[in-house]
């Protein structure tokens, strides 16, 4: 049983290393983390797809390309690297032409793409702060998506003000982090 769970985990590791958008969003698509979450089922389904098809048309480009799109609530962040401003605008306009998106924040760099053991390090950056949600229990993981590209932390969700700012510094104040991007719509209390 041990081996089959470090077997699992490493193999969920290489995916998330290796940007493999239909493994991630079919392995985040159900639980407790969709049950929890403040969106529909529909939207969470319809983010789903939106990451699909963007990665589908990146996909067909040419060039050292890595990047990592995560749609939330139709708000679309595209992270990563790209050889050149042509490309970098070209994947902006693709996902903008996608049916429900409602916004892209294209913070694509123009240069070599990651080292492995930079992403390596991106994801454990991504896994300390969600695990300090867990931990200090002042805003819930389900109601943010926490993305990591060159030790930027981004934060995506809907939340209020207070959820918001408990959520910024939890993450300001975890080891490695650079920056903290906040992508936030914010509802009532």
């Amino acid at each position: 049983m041990l081996k089959h769970l470090k077997l699992f985990f490493i193999s969920f590791v290489l995916l998330q290393l290796l940007g493999c958008p239909a493994a991630i969003i079919g392995g985040g698509a159900i639980g407790i983390d969709t049950i929890a979450d403040r969106r529909t089922p529909g939207v969470i389904l319809e983010d789903s797809n939106i990451e699909l098809k963007a990665f589908a048309g990146i996909q067909k480009l040419q060039g050292d390309i890595h990047t990592n799109v995560t749609s939330y609530n139709a708000h679309v962040l595209v992270l990563g690297q790209v050889p050149s401003e042509e490309i970098k605008s070209t994947i902006t306009n693709q996902i903008k032409a996608l049916a429900n998106v409602k916004s892209v924040m294209n913070d694509l760099t123009i240069e070599p793409v990651n080292s492995l053991s930079a992403r390596a390090e991106d994801t454990l950056i991504t896994s300390s702060v969600k695990a300090r949600f867990f931990k200090e229990n002042k805003v819930s993981p389900f109601f943010v998506k926490v993305i990591t590209e060159n030790k930027v932390v981004y934060l995506m969700g809907i939340l209020n003000e207070k959820e918001a700012k408990e959520a910024e510094e939890i993450a300001k104040n975890t080891n490695k982090v650079a920056k903290v991007v906040k992508l936030f719509e914010y509802i009532k209390n």
